[in-house]
């Protein structure tokens, strides 16, 4: 199984083996694509390219002034925008740039705009201009650039605000732009890289960046996304308010809407419509899912179905779930629907088919997002019962993340927690007294109870799963989670000290002492368990956050036992990476002195310090004005669940767009 952070580090490596790629190609006479260059011109963009990746400061802000006069002089911004190596560096390029060369190309953009959106390198570098201007339209925009003062030689980096005139210029840009996207909706919607322009200028238009979240088949040279600072609020101009609602209603009178959510290109735009519409207007998004429920995911003919077929799965199946394009579209509709519809969704596509899409390796993504965006805390008896009789099918095809959200869901609506677990322990094997005390070691790896029982024989235990330690995790955040706490009480020291040090189970940790269901004497009772291991906890990465989570919510009494151990290992924890920290933070210095007093008091200090900075973040949030609900949405989604996308694994072949250098 292919874990997230596995999947982006060999995404990674693919994208850095371009350059290299590019190099081969060139040694062999092969230019690149799109605008044909001759090889002194190659070889220049390639360094240019190359130097962009390792410059810094002055030198880097040189480079991309000198490339773009380089451009500017040949006259040739456009068309040299659809090679595929120019194409690569302007998308690097422009970020880095004067505002004052960004706006030379918007207005050489604005010139001949349908072959700039259908080519297929030319239209990313209009989507880096489209996030540009967004950027820069901003009322308090600014850029950072380097001076050089006269007097003293030294190089400074200062903050120049952008003009009005440029601002101006930039909102005409993404204006112009949009009128002539929303004009050419229908055709635009089809074409592989025009539909990408679209995405755009819907994100541009709402300030809403789905790009990171938006699932689709084709791999992209890089990532348009907004370009945003850390904190910053992106606010769309007032003359761009209507260009969103426009495009959705338009989106509801184009033609073949059936075809449009199972081509891979058009199930993206309207992805990435849905998303922006439901955290700006979500009457108009509940509007484009009605539409898109009552005359597209109806009328999906077998013609238009591009799934291989899963053994003993996908024929049983609604011709929903036999295209990849409209089932991705399913997951980002659910998301967005109001409670009513989402029960809708569920009475048409799901009901007495969870089973069989649990199993797929496609489709139980929507069992998965069904559960976790479940609204309605009153109708979810019905998705909770089916779902709960599929726990043994996940756990054998390997789809365990389904588990996860049925946790998940639980944990949100306060709802079912009893039977979830029940559910769970018995799949596991352990739903008898006698072998309750095995069920949090029999979760983490998701083994039965016989099958573990004859690979501790063998010394042959494998460690904790991911999906083991999420699961556990939302148990320990149910209403009583006492089965899960019993049975990590009754783990022997070592076992413990493993959890704690692996780079999964510690967040096991982490859970129960943050769980306000754990009580005080059972927190305790942890810390006891640990007695011995806490200098082994404290020089190891994942060990020592256990121990700091044991530490924050620990009494005087516990941080007194915990230091006690500490303090006779000062040596070895000052030597350590990790170590040097705990000793620092558990002030283990101090508590060396026999009068504990002073230790004590700068705790207690630390301790009113924390309560009022929570007490003060509590009366932030109660000032902040609670959006009022619709009569059809009882219970809002957590947003930490929505979030959490790393938990729907396996999700093969990210859409976005991209051409391969090849021979």
């Amino acid at each position: 199984m292919a874990y997230p952070e596995q999947q982006r580090k060999k995404k990674q490596k693919k994208k850095n083996n371009f350059l290299r790629d590019a190099k081969k190609l060139g040694k062999k006479g092969h230019f690149g694509k799109g605008k044909r260059l001759s090889e002194e011109e190659y070889n220049y963009y390639i360094r240019v390219y190359e130097q962009l990746k390792h410059a810094e400061g002055e030198d880097r802000e040189i480079l991309v002034r000198n490339f773009f006069r380089e451009l500017q002089r040949e006259g040739q911004e456009k068309s040299l925008a659809g090679n595929q190596i120019i194409s690569r560096v302007l998308d690097h390029a422009l970020p880095m740039a004067d505002v004052c060369q960004v706006v030379e190309f918007t207005r050489v953009f604005k010139e001949d705009i349908r072959s700039t959106c259908v080519d297929p390198f030319a239209s990313h570098v209009m989507q880096t201009l489209l996030a540009l201007a967004l950027k820069y339209s901003q009322e308090n925009a600014t850029q950072m650039r380097f001076e050089e003062n006269e007097e003293t030689n030294e190089v400074t980096e200062k903050s120049i605000p952008v003009t009005k005139e440029v601002k101006e210029e930039f909102i005409s840009f993404i204006e112009k732009i949009s009128k002539f996207v929303y004009n050419n909706l229908e055709d635009f919607i089809w074409d592989t890289y025009a539909s990408h322009i679209i995405c755009s200028i819907i994100m541009v238009c709402s300030a809403v960046d789905v790009q990171n979240i938006i699932k689709s088949k084709q791999k992209s040279q890089s990532n348009h996304g907004l370009f945003r600072e850390e904190g910053e609020e992106l606010k769309v101009p007032a003359v761009l308010s209507s260009v969103l609602p426009d495009i959705a209603e338009r989106f509801t009178r184009l033609p073949d809407i059936s075809g449009i959510v199972t081509y891979n290109c058009s199930s993206v735009v309207a992805q990435t419509l849905l998303l922006a519409l439901y955290d700006t207007n979500k009457e108009l998004c509940h509007a484009v899912v009605s539409h898109i429920l009552d005359h597209g995911f109806s009328g999906i003919s077998p013609s238009q179905c591009d799934q291989e077929e899963e053994e003993g799965v996908i024929g049983n199946l609604p011709l929903l779930f036999q295209s990849n394009s409209a089932t991705r579209l399913l997951e980002v509709l659910i998301k967005c629907s109001s409670s009513t519809q989402q029960k809708l969704v569920f009475d048409q596509y799901l009901r007495g088919h969870i089973k069989a899409l649990v199993q797929s390796k496609h489709c139980n993504f929507a069992v998965q997002r069904i559960l976790t965006c479940w609204k309605d805390k009153e109708n979810f008896e019905d998705v909770f019962n089916e779902a709960s009789k599929t726990v043994e099918v996940a756990a054998s095809t390997g789809h365990t993340g389904t588990i996860v959200s049925l946790a998940q869901a639980c944990r949100q609506l306060s709802s079912n927690q009893w039977q979830c677990m029940e559910a769970v322990m018995e799949f596991l094997d352990c739903n008898q007294p006698d072998r309750h005390a095995q069920f949090v070691p029999l979760l983490l790896r998701m083994m039965k109870f016989d099958e573990f029982q004859k690979k501790k024989v063998e010394d042959a235990l494998p460690s904790t799963t991911l999906h083991g330690s999420l699961i556990l995790q939302e148990f320990l955040q149910f209403n009583k989670p006492s089965k899960v706490v019993k049975s990590l009480l009754e783990m022997t020291t070592s076992s413990l000290q493993e959890l704690a040090c692996d780079m999964r189970g510690s967040h096991v940790i982490s859970a129960y002492f943050a769980s306000k269901f754990v009580g005080a004497k059972n927190h305790e009772k942890m810390v006891h368990k640990f007695k011995g291991t806490f200098t082994a906890l404290a020089c190891c990465k994942s060990g020592s956050r256990s121990l700091d989570d044991m530490w924050k919510g620990a009494s005087i009494k516990m941080k007194t036992l915990i230091c006690s151990e500490l303090v006779e290992d000062e040596l070895k924890l000052k030597e350590n990476t990790f170590g040097k920290f705990i000793f620092s933070n558990f002030m283990v210095s101090l508590f060396r002195k026999k009068d504990k007093s002073d230790w004590q008091e700068l705790l207690n200090r630390q301790e009113k310090k924390r309560k009022m900075f929570d007490d003060l973040l509590k009366e932030v949030d109660s000032d902040v004005p609670k959006k009022k609900k619709k009569k059809n949405e009882k219970s809002s989604v957590d947003t930490k669940a929505i979030s959490e996308d790393d938990i729907f694994l396996d999700v093969e072949g990210d859409v976005e767009k991209e051409e391969f250098l090849s021979e």
